[in-house]
């Protein structure tokens, strides 16, 4: 008997008995199947539950938008998807059989589209077109024309589309086909107390004297899920490879990807400061067009966050920016000597943007640290704060609440509060 590989599996030629369309269609049905267990068995909720993400994307279930879930690469997008998914079959309102997830990278589904997977999911479980299912459809940048195909989908109704993927899914998703249907959750490292629960400790107030040592820890390893758990440098350094030659390289065809590296190297070594586009290039002696370009690209790959100088438009844009890495986790990677003062606020700016805009502010060469619309903070993340730490906050007109970072003092000083970064995380986090 002779055989024919098929989506990497050897099956037989029989040619009256067996097609080889056939056997395109048993090869898919097994994938599609190992991919969704509930259908078959009791399925547990995996990791650590992410409950404030996972109910903001179930209050989105009944809604026609298509739910696109973005974020870093490694952050735990999939285990989310998989909660939410054991979340809808656990509530008994949605069957196991109308819940459908597929990774669209896996090689045995390449040559088909994603209609063509949705429509052999449907056969295989006998479900009609004409009924609701859910669809999760995950690393959906791997397919070419996924904003044209998740149109199609959403156009023939019947199902409720969640759409995930890493990178410059966010940016490219702005997309003429995708206008008016979608709606983006951007999912972020892990916060101070999902950190906690990683690392198997309780967010109490009981425990508060520990808390500045413990902020310290967690913005030394920052909030990317597995390297909570392993704390294995090697696996933060792999992850950076892979969107330095994969993401940003492979994806735009840089030739030299070592200087990728050398440019976020720098920029790691400058957070806190404004961005010398000028200074970059004279020092790894490229062109300053390609240093813009690769900021533009750390951007999308959501490995960086630019932060504008506040005021009108023109003075906003025409100001240099500051930059923050999007995980403090990628300092021990990217630096020798991490600069803890840089660290802290890189790790106060992470908190302060869930609250809103984070800008910051330079009047007359005196500098604040970040401002949100009339508050404003300096972040000097010691507890032997002078006069001299406050003048620049003092100088700010029309800001009605200023406060200094502190370690761990408290009070006020001329007006000016002084507040642990530890209590302005467990208060982030609270809203969040």
């Amino acid at each position: 008997m002779s055989f024919r590989t098929v989506f990497g599996i050897s099956v037989p030629q029989i040619k009256d008995t067996f097609k080889y369309d056939d056997a395109l269609k048993v090869c898919m049905e097994e994938t599609l199947h190992r991919f969704n267990p509930w259908w078959n068995e009791a399925y547990q909720t995996p990791g650590v539950l992410r409950e404030t993400y996972v109910a903001r994307l179930l209050s989105l279930k009944e809604t026609r938008d298509i739910v696109l879930v973005t974020g870093l690469r490694r952050v735990g997008k999939t285990t989310l998807i998989y909660q939410v998914i054991s979340a809808l079959i656990n509530s008994k309102s949605v069957e196991p059989e109308r819940v459908f997830y597929v990774s669209l990278d896996n090689l045995a589904l390449k040559q088909h589209t994603i209609a063509e997977i949705v429509d052999e999911y449907r056969r295989a479980q006998s479900i009609k077109h004409n009924e609701l299912v859910y669809l999760f459809l995950d690393e959906v940048q791997s397919r070419t024309n996924y904003e044209l195909e998740l149109k199609n989908l959403y156009d023939m109704g019947y199902s409720k589309i969640y759409a995930s993927g890493s990178g410059s899914l966010e940016i490219s998703m702005r997309s003429p086909y995708l206008t008016g249907r979608q709606r983006v959750i951007h999912v972020s490292p892990l916060n101070f107390t999902e950190y906690l629960m990683f690392k198997g400790l309780q967010d109490s107030p009981a425990d508060a004297h520990l808390y500045p040592a413990l902020t310290e820890e967690y913005a030394l390893n920052g909030g990317i899920p597995e390297y909570v758990k392993t704390g294995d440098i090697n696996y933060i350094q792999a992850l950076l490879d892979t969107i330095i030659y994969r993401d940003i390289a492979g994806v735009h065809g840089i030739r030299n990807p070592e200087r990728i590296g050398d440019v976020l190297t720098l920029i790691a070594q400058s957070v806190g400061s404004p961005l010398s586009i000028r200074k970059i290039s004279r020092v790894l002696g490229i062109s300053k067009d390609e240093v813009s370009r690769l900021v533009s690209l750390f951007v999308e790959a959501n490995l960086i966050y630019l932060v504008e100088k506040d005021g009108k438009v023109s003075e906003r844009k025409a100001a240099p920016k500051k930059i923050y890495l999007s995980d403090t986790g990628f300092f021990a990677a990217l630096t020798e000597n991490i600069n803890k003062g840089a660290l802290m606020e890189n790790l106060a700016y992470l908190t302060l943007r869930n609250s809103g805009t984070v800008r910051y502010q330079r009047i007359g060469g005196k500098e604040v640290d970040f401002v949100i619309k009339n508050r404003a903070w300096e972040s000097k993340y010691r507890d032997n704060i002078t006069e001299d730490d406050i003048k620049n906050l003092l100088t700010l007109k029309g800001v009605k609440d200023r406060t200094v970072i502190t370690r761990n003092r408290t009070g006020e000083m001329e007006g000016v509060k002084m507040k642990p970064l530890w209590k302005i995380i467990r208060e982030q986090n609270e809203k969040v």
